[in-house]
């Protein structure tokens, strides 16, 4: 049986388990994560209009970590556990959660300017935030859910330890799992997909969920060595390859399957309900990644054996699911209205045979729809018009107007309804 004391569970706590000089890399590392999605990126238009003070304070909150970090090793010494720093460490953890969940709130997100480019904090970082942050906490809920023993209860030997390099490498693998991962899916496999129809087949996929997976492994790693209290890859675990094998599952399920589910629909006309299941999927490949990393570390399989670890794991489960599951699905769905004019804008910049193409493709899929998804999708698309500087706006109605007579009559007529709803009702309200 493992029980956590002053000493571990492998031995004494690792260098960097206290105050010291290595508290600063992961402070710093996240204080620049801070800025670079804070920073101006023009003078022409006022700093707020595109950096929202909700975003803002969302991001602010990714420092928050630290917090949750000095709590564990100033209330009382790390590895000592009291009831005093349990309350402490649990509100900060449900603060954390309330930073997160607003994610998912529309008033994230900036309106867009040809300034912003392809480098979309406001769009990235949500999706982002909810994917690594979710994970801390469902992540959290299963480690406790199996690891609380009854000698534990009694001194609180339960409580996470803390370890400051282990932070390190678990914001490497954030940064790897948000901002390399972002970039590349909104860079390389929708904008080449939409455009120049490269990554078509399972390549991008393949790429896609990969980076998911790796990120998550890499940011389970780091968080499981951060509660342990141990630097990362300095500890030999017991190897337990059963662990490694579920594992290999939760690569299953997060690649092949959710990727093939994935790549059978349009990412920018997904429903609501459909991106709740890919998000549903998605928390049971990491709840299955997590468990195999812990049984693969502690060195056997390991089960709830006591009510407080059953419902103090429940609590945070529910905190991570809510985060990951419905507030990044609500934040996925944001992000692809947000992600439409910026879309558009590259595309005006396309060739005219490629603006076409990806509009006809794009009116074909509307008129594919039922009335109210044609609707949403065709009004969505409308107000990313609108939002486009008029030289951009003029050339992508005319390829509009030009992709529709390449239409059959039937889908052409559609849409032409749909667009004169959707053109009347912008006229009434003006």
């Amino acid at each position: 049986m493992f029980i956590l004391t002053a000493s571990g569970f492998f031995g004494p706590f690792s260098p960097g388990t206290g105050i010291g000089f290595y508290i600063l890399p992961p402070v710093l590392i996240l204080l620049a994560i801070t800025l670079s999605m804070t920073l101006p990126i023009t003078k022409r238009v006022k700093w707020s209009t595109y950096r929202r003070p909700l975003y803002v304070t969302a991001v602010l909150f990714e420092n928050w970590i630290s917090v949750v970090g000095l709590v564990l090793i100033l209330v009382a010494p790390p590895g000592v556990g009291t009831e005093s720093k349990a309350i402490y460490f649990l509100l900060t953890i449900i603060i954390f959660w309330a930073a997160t969940i607003v994610l998912a709130s529309k008033r994230i997100q900036s309106r867009f300017i040809p300034e912003m480019g392809l480098f979309r904090p406001d769009l990235l970082y949500p999706t982002g935030a909810n994917l690594a942050r979710g994970e801390i906490f469902a992540g959290l809920g299963l480690k406790l859910m199996l690891t609380i023993t009854p000698v534990s209860i009694h001194n609180f030997a339960w409580l996470p330890v803390w370890n400051w390099w282990g932070l390190l490498w678990a914001e490497l693998s954030m940064v790897f799992l948000v901002a390399v991962r972002g970039m590349t899916k909104l860079k390389v496999v929708l904008m080449g997909r939409m455009i120049k129809q490269k990554m078509l087949g399972w390549r991008g996929t393949l790429l896609e969920e990969g980076f998911l997976y790796l990120g998550f492994t890499g940011l389970s790693y780091g968080f499981l060595n951060v509660f342990m209290g141990y630097i990362p890859f300095t500890v030999v675990y017991p190897r337990f390859w059963p662990g490694a094998l579920i594992m290999v599952i939760a690569a299953i399920i997060l690649i092949p399957v959710r990727g093939y589910l994935k790549h059978k629909v349009d990412r920018i006309t997904m429903s609501y309900r459909r991106t709740l299941g890919l998000m549903a999927l998605l928390y049971l490949g990491v709840m299955v990644l997590m468990y195999g990393m812990i049984v693969m570390l502690m060195g056997r399989f390991l089960v709830v054996t006591t009510t407080l670890g059953l419902v103090l794991g429940l609590f945070l489960q529910i905190l991570g699911i809510s985060v990951i599951v419905f507030g990044r699905a609500r934040s996925i769905m944001n992000d692809r209205k947000g992600m439409l004019p910026q879309m558009l804008w590259v595309l005006s910049h396309a060739d005219e045979q490629d603006r076409q193409r990806v509009m006809k493709t794009r009116l074909e899929i509307f008129a594919s729809m039922n009335e109210k998804e044609r609707y949403v999708n065709m009004k969505n698309m409308y107000d990313a018009l609108m939002q486009l500087p008029d030289e951009n706006q003029s050339k992508m109605l005319g390829t509009q107007m030009m992709a529709l007579s390449y239409l059959e009559s039937e889908k052409r007529g559609r849409c032409m309804r749909t667009m004169d709803r959707i053109t009347s009702m912008g006229v009434s309200q003006e």
